[in-house]
This record gives structure tokens, sequence and C-alpha cells, in this order.
């Protein structure tokens, strides 16, 4: 008989059909649950990006009726802004959860909401606060940059955006009373995390909480936090003794859910006369919003940024200061790449303009700069694995006929039209493990992986893992992993994943660890229960404590920008990837291509746009653009595998490397594309507005054309 999951249903769908169940309408998403019986709630949000917050009258309850506790902020070099699930005294930002309501249906409930009276008093904008900050320096860099043929500085800044990922985020939770067990339905990308902050906040043991996952449509990051919404709504339940929901629209998406990015990077760089860069010197500066975020804190984007910048080459000296400050807009936390792609553009636009000066191929500089050794470990501290940075370069140069595309470049420049020709060569932290999580100050984040394999009586074997499929195969890749470990059709593998109850306690889907600690506890529980013949009734259950490896590649992107409309326009793009061993390579190219659209509507048009006041300015997706299918060329895609030895099977993660490889190549074919006007662009998206303001000015001002 096949293993049923505690909703009784097969635990099959998730290791078998899943992808047919998708295409033929067949998911079951958060929005498609509605237990009987269920309230909808609705909620009553800031219009004021900083205010103070009096009387409240009207249907619902505040934070004076839940006494919620505020989930913990830790992390080295950081000060508190914990968030309020609903705010007390005063908001912080627009969207700010000041109440709560419910109702029989949604439509009533916003009515209510609509009703609800609050007394406001409006404040100035809060003086930015430092709540994180983190400085390191190895080598000699100030006398690197004294000695230096030339110094060559850059200033960039990367806009606020949102994750947005197709399925908005949503909670069901439920209350028995009887054995005081609470039940929560999410989409989310990490069970065991919410069960933690819900304890947390709620002062319930964990043993009596009950987190599933259903189908997830996608999470990029936004779903990997624990939110305001996902306690509230627990707590409702628990108060009123009957299932509560609530599913978020788009304009509470991108007004409420979590942001990303909002940084500025000063770079200074010692360059010799031949190429060599000897030291680096930059500052990080990151727009975090109102509060720091369970379970990362407000470090995330700032310290990430500062450890990946130059990462991929060889230097003598390196400085970096990183902070976090505060503001009246929406928190900022976890994003496909996040850190990494600021520090990926900033260091790849960076080698363009060296380059530039130099009157040197863009190519070559990297060949020459490239760390020509690994495993190595870098200066900011990256302990990088395996890998060949100057191969990726060979084989982007093969894959993309570089010597001929330069040449197509300028007889069609010649012709009048604006070719650009960028690249990007990077590595990616995956996998990061609880050793680090504990050095950064981070307790709240397991940094575990952990998986159960069961033998059935019917001769299928379950596999339980600690973790969630958000679109990215996971399911199938462990029962493929699986049934090639055990010598056993897949067919006969069961997975289920998103359970607490039922599988065993992790981290969770993000920063790419699905091929890493996930897929190694896996493997790990199947080596064992192989030993035992696959008799009937056995059980193992593996804990993984993974140690970051690095994904690497080396991508090239082809623009050409429309004189007339400023727009830009992907005409090619090739991505030579190495995430280890290729466990899928089905998977692994859906998941860079996807990687890739996202990191061209970043570079090009996406962006969180906020008043002098706070108020958000693109509050739904008319305003925030994001590309469209013919924005996005067809993408070459090449595998490079150098196996990680710090991997069973040798895999490394994938999933954010697509984003990660644009901003840095999209970004510089856009740059290379301009620069014949004269034009060096530096803010993130470059939007067709910004390319036209920047061409016009150089116009204005007589600088080449």
């Amino acid at each position: 008989m096949s293993a049923k999951d505690p909703e009784g249903r097969s635990a099959a769908p998730l290791g078998l059909d899943r992808p047919i169940r998708l295409t033929q309408g067949r998911g079951e998403y958060l929005a498609d649950r509605r237990p009987a019986g269920t309230l909808e709630v609705a909620f009553v949000r800031s219009p004021f990006a900083h205010a103070r917050v009096g009387t409240i009258t009207g249907a619902g309850v505040t934070s004076a009726d839940l006494h919620l506790n505020d989930l913990p902020v830790q992390g080295g070099g950081q000060g508190g802004r914990s968030w309020p699930a609903l705010a007390r005294d005063r908001v912080r930002f627009v969207g700010e959860l000041v109440a709560a309501v419910w109702a029989e249906d949604r439509y009533l409930a916003e009515d209510l909401a609509d009703e609800v009276s609050v007394q406001w008093e409006p404040l100035e904008a809060e003086p930015p606060e430092v709540i994180f900050e983190h400085e390191f320096a190895a080598g000699p860099v100030d006398e690197a940059l004294d000695a230096a043929a030339q110094v060559v500085e850059g200033e960039f800044q990367l806009a606020r955006q949102a994750p947005l990922p197709l399925e908005t985020r949503g909670v069901i939770a439920s209350w028995d009373a009887p054995s005081a067990q609470l039940r929560v339905w999410t989409s989310t990308q990490v069970p065991d995390i919410v069960r933690r902050g819900l304890c947390l906040a709620l002062d319930i043991p964990e043993a009596a909480i009950h987190v599933l996952a259903p189908d997830v449509g996608g999470g990029f990051g936004l779903k990997a936090h624990v939110f305001p919404e996902e306690i509230v709504v627990a707590a409702l339940a628990r108060r009123l003794g009957r299932p509560v929901r609530w599913v978020e629209d788009r304009r509470e998406n991108l007004l409420a859910g979590t942001h990303a990015h909002d940084n500025r990077v000063r770079v200074r760089a010692a360059v010799a006369v031949n190429g060599h860069i000897s030291a680096v010197d930059a500052e990080v500066v990151s727009d975090v919003g109102a509060y720091s975020v369970y379970p990362f804190s407000a470090s995330l984007e700032p310290l990430t940024t500062s450890s990946a910048l130059f990462a991929p080459y060889s230097l003598d000296a390196l400085r970096v200061r990183a902070r976090a400050v505060s503001s009246n807009k929406c928190p900022v936390g976890a994003s496909r790449g996040v850190g990494t792609n600021t520090a990926v553009h900033v260091t790849e636009r960076m080698m363009d303009e060296i380059a530039r000066r130099l009157g040197l191929d863009p190519l070559e500089l990297r060949r020459r700069q490239a760390l020509p050794g690994l495993p190595c470990t870098t200066l900011s501290g990256r302990a990088l694995d395996s890998g060949d940075y100057g191969a990726l370069l060979d084989r982007l140069e093969d894959a993309a006929g570089y010597g001929e595309l330069r040449r197509w470049q300028a007889e069609k420049r010649a012709g009048g039209r604006m070719i650009g020709v960028g690249l990007a060569l990077f590595n990616e932290h995956t996998g990061t493990g609880r050793a680090e999580y504990r050095m950064r100050g981070l307790s709240e984040v397991p940094g575990i992986d952990s998986c159960r394999v069961r033998v059935m009586d019917n001769g299928h074997v379950q596999v339980s893992a600690s973790s969630v499929e958000i679109g990215q195969g996971l399911a199938a890749a462990c029962r493929d992993v699986a049934a090639r470990e055990l010598g056993v059709d897949p067919a006969r593998v069961e997975v289920l994943l998103g359970d607490t109850n039922w599988c065993p306690p992790g981290t969770g889907a993000f920063v790419s660890r699905g091929g890493v600690g996930l897929v190694d506890s896996v493997v790990a529980a199947c080596r064992e229960v192989a030993e035992g013949d696959l008799e009937p009734g056995t059980e193992v259950v593996r804990t993984v404590e993974p140690r970051q490896v690095f994904a690497s590649g080396a991508h090239l992107a082809v623009v050409e920008l429309d004189r007339s409309s400023s727009q830009t326009r992907v005409l090619r793009y090739v991505a030579v990837e190495d995430c280890g061993t290729v466990l899928d390579p089905a998977a692994v190219a859906g998941q860079v291509r996807g990687g890739v659209a996202m990191g061209i509507g970043k570079v090009l048009l996406e962006q969180s746009v906020y008043s002098d006041d706070g108020q958000p300015l693109s509050p739904s997706l008319v305003d925030y653009l994001v590309p469209l299918a013919p924005d996005v060329p067809a993408i070459d895609l090449v595998h490079v595998e150098s196996p990680s030895p710090r991997t069973l099977l040798g895999s490394k993660g994938v999933g954010e490397a697509g984003t990660i490889g644009a901003f840095g190549a999209v970004a510089n074919a856009v740059a290379d594309a301009m620069a014949p006007q004269g034009s060096v662009p530096t803010k993130l998206p470059y939007t067709p507005r910004r390319v036209h303001e920047a061409l016009n000015e150089n116009r204005r001002s007589g600088r080449p054309k």
C-alpha cells in the first residue's frame, strides 16, 4: 500500500508526477485550499511611511489584543531592528500591518478593513540608522594604491527590487484546542524555520506546531522568511477556534513582501601597466528598509556583497567596509543571488572599465586576472573548493565565437547600429552550512539538511527530506538519486517534502542548497539502507551539516540599443556553467535559463521606486515592469564539470547562477553599446529612460557621439 501524507493523500505525486499535475492544472497551491469553516483575513496597513499610531476603532484585532513576541534579530556587528507582527505605537513603512479583520469571505473582510479607523500622526522620515556594519582588510591596500600606475574608481547603485514569484504569499492556520496543536499551511521555502518562528512569537512548543507547504509557485528568496502575516494568522486561528486564511494580492506583495538590493558601492582599484589589479578598496552601503528580517537579519545583503567582490580574481590586497542602514521602506531580505548580484555587477563593470582604460580586450583582462588554481581561499575568506576559471573563459570564447562576434560588432557599428557585447566571470556560494552561519552570528538558521529513507511493506521506498519543492525540480532529483543509489525502479520511490511532522528537521530551500547538503543527506541515508538489502521496515535518518561549495560561470550577452526609443534588446546569450557534477541536465538548464531571464529583467527594467517622503511609486505591475517572453532570447548553455570534493556526488548548487551572471554580462553589454557615445552607466536598472538621458546628456556636453 502506498504511503500517505497527513492529509490522507499519496506521497507519490510529489516524487513522481508533479510536473504532469502542474501542466494539467492539477496543482494544489495555497489558494486552492480552503478547509470547511474557514474565515478570510484582510489587513489594515499603514498609508504612511512614518507615523504614530493612536486609537484604532472598528472590527478586528491590534497588537494590544494578540500580545505577540518579536522575533529575535541576531548577527555580528548588528543593532536591534525586530519587525513587529502588528505595529504598536508607530509604523515605519507604507504597508506595515496595523490591524487584522476577518469575515466569511475575502470581500467582506476587505470591506471591514476599510471601515477600521486609525488615528494617525504623520511624522518626518527617520534619520538613517546603521544597524549592521562589518569591515575587513587583507594585504597592503593603501601601499598598493599609492604605488599603482593608475587608480580606477567607480561608484555603482543598484535599485531596490522585488523577488516577485508568480504565486504570492499565503497562509492557512487551524487550532485544535483539546490537543493544543497548531497546524499551518503556508507557501514557504522554509517550513522548519516557520515552525521555529511561530514557536517564538506565540509561545507555543515547537512540537505542538505542524507546518506544511503545498505546491509552491516560486519563491526566489521571498518565501525564505517568517512574515508578520504568518504569525498573525496563526494567532487568530488560536483565538477564534476556526481555520483562518490569508492570500496575498499583488499590491500587498509589492508593498510589504521583502525587497532586494538597494545598494551603493564605491570602489578603487590599483592597476598596473599590464592590467594586473593588485588591490581593491570598496565601501558597500545597503538600504535595508525599516526592519531586520527573520531569520537572516539586516546583514544578509551587505555582508554577502562584501565577500563576493572580485571573488574570481587574483588580488594582493582587499579592503571592504559594509554597512546596512535603515529607512522608512519595506524591509530587504533574501532574493535570488542576494548580495552576489551586486558584487558581480560591480566587479564586472569595473573589469570592463579597467580594460577600456588600458586598451585591452575585456576577455583578455579577465584571463590575466582570473585565479590560477583551485582550491584556494580568497582574501575575503571564500574557501573555493574546485573549478578552473581559465577553462570557463576558454569555453565561453569557443561557444560564442568571440573573435568573429567582435568583428561582426565592429561591422554593425560602422553601419550605425548600437551593438554591445558584455562578459561576466563569477563564483557563487551554495549550500551554506551551520558553521558558516554561526561565524556570521546567525543562530536562527539551522544550516543542516536531513533525509529519512523508509522501506515499505509493498517494496516501495519512501524518501522524506527536509526541504520544499518550489519549482526547482527537487522532488524529481531526490527520486532519481535515491533510485540510482538503491538500484530500484524510480517508480518505486515516493518522495515527501515540506512537512515538519513527516520530514526530518532541516533548513529548507534557499542558497542553492538542494544539490549540496540535501542531496548528500539522501545519498548517505540510501547507502546505509542499501547495506540492509532493502529489508521491509528498514528506516534510516541521516543529517548533514554541509560546507559551502562554490559554483562558477562565465557568461556573455549581446544587446542592441534602439536609437529612437532607447530600448535594449538582448540578441544573444551564452552561459558556461560549472555546478560540479550535473545530476539532472534538464533541471540545471531550466534553472540557468530561468535565472538569466530574471537577471535580464533586473538589469533592464525592474525597480521598486519610492518618493522622497516614502510613498511607493510602483505598487502594481503597471508600474513595476518585468520582461515578457519576447524579451528573452534563446540561451546557449555549456556545462563544465569540476566535481566538488566536499559533496558525496561532487555536485554544487545552481539555482541562482543565471541571475548572477546576467547582472554582469547584460549590464556590460549595455555599457559597451553606449561606450562610443561617451556614456558610462552606473545605476541599475538600465531603463530606456536612463539610457535616453545618458545619451542626450553626452550630446549636450559635446562628448563623443
